[in-house]
């Protein structure tokens, strides 16, 4: 059975071919998102499962509760190049650390490829 990530990159690849994909690791604790770490990589296939995503994830070095994807595109289609990349990361960071909020615009999974979604806590 495949996973919500799975279908989402199937989906994703099918509407787009190959892209550039942020991410970024976050801990959840209680009604706390913390964002851990961030990186991208160009995807120019959508052959990747759960299992492979989730063993390159762990090798970041931080226990993570929850990743978010963020998907970008140069100008005539395909992945960004690398300086236009990481320009966009920073901004991706930015967004996440400013308001968690900002994970909703991209795809957010939990550690075993299932969709999330983050919701306002009234105080």
């Amino acid at each position: 059975m495949k996973t919500d990530f799975e279908h989402w990159l199937s989906a994703q690849f099918g509407e787009t071919g190959p892209f550039t994909l942020f991410i970024v690791l976050v801990r959840i604790a209680g009604d706390e998102v913390v964002p851990l770490k961030s990186s991208y990589a160009h995807l120019i296939g959508d052959d990747m499962d759960w299992r492979e995503m989730r063993r390159l994830l762990d090798r970041a070095g931080a226990p993570w509760d929850g990743v978010a994807f963020f998907v970008g595109l140069g100008h005539a289609g395909g992945p960004l190049p690398d300086a236009a990349a990481a320009r966009k990361l920073g901004e991706v960071e930015a967004d996440v650390k400013a308001d968690p909020l900002a994970l909703n615009r991209g795809r957010f999974f939990d550690r075993k490829g299932r969709h999330l979604r983050i919701d306002e806590v009234a105080r």
